[in-house]
């Protein structure tokens, strides 16, 4: 083989490889470029999902919480205190007491017009939202199970709802403050039983609260119920 022969086949040979590395470096270039792309728009590090994360290590700490049998067991009754099965039980009461001391029955018709209201936008929001429910611990101990009879989405928590729309009812057609007391603990009760995050129970009462205060007025206008 000829020394010009010879001398080809190198330089080609040193001209393809320098074509590898060109490709190989413009490979490299837009491999990073779509890492730093993905990362830019990484849902992870939306302020959004920053606010997710801290709300579900802020709800660990109550979710990691183990107690005795009797302080479980109050904290489950207020975990299942309004419940659907239960809140039918509380208008029977309500019905049976302004019909035995006021001789009204048709006041129960005012607390279920917002009971419907609120669950409405409470099967709306968790159809809009889509959050998902906090996942059961395997090794943190409960005693009793409210997390497996909940099919539906997380946020907004419903029975939080329910219990600032109690009191409101006890507030306005009662006349005292005393359903407010028991917002903290079913909140409490809902996040122990890994049912919500505590955001999911802080919307839930300001939605009730809200939604509530604003049915009274129109409601009380309504001098048939």
């Amino acid at each position: 083989m000829s020394s010009t022969e010879t001398d080809s086949i190198i330089s080609q040979n040193s001209k393809n490889s320098n074509d590898y590395d060109t490709i190989t470096q413009n490979d490299e270039k837009i491999k990073l470029t779509s890492e730093k792309l993905v990362k830019l728009h990484d849902p992870s590090e939306s302020l959004l999902s920053k606010i997710s994360q801290y709300d579900k290590s802020l709800s660990d700490y109550i979710q990691n919480l183990e107690v005795n049998t009797f302080i479980e067991f109050i904290i489950y009754v207020f975990a299942r205190l309004f419940n659907p099965d239960l809140v039918i039980s509380y208008f029977i009461i309500l019905f049976i007491y302004h019909a035995f001391f006021y001789n009204n029955y048709t006041f129960v018709i005012k607390p279920i017009i917002h009971v419907i209201i609120t669950l409405i936008i409470t099967l709306v929001g968790k159809a809009i939202i889509k959050r998902p429910r906090p996942n059961i611990k395997e090794n943190i101990k409960r005693r009793y199970d409210c997390r497996s009879k909940e099919n539906n989405y997380s946020m907004p928590s419903g029975d939080s709802i329910q219990s600032a729309n109690f009191a409101i009812l006890i507030l306005f057609y009662l006349g005292n403050f005393a359903g407010f007391i028991l917002i903290p603990f079913v909140m409490f009760a809902r996040i122990f039983y890994f049912c919500h995050y505590i955001m999911d129970t802080v919307i839930g009462v300001l939605i009730g609260l809200s939604v509530s205060w604003i049915l009274v007025y129109p409601l009380r206008l309504i001098t048939i119920f």
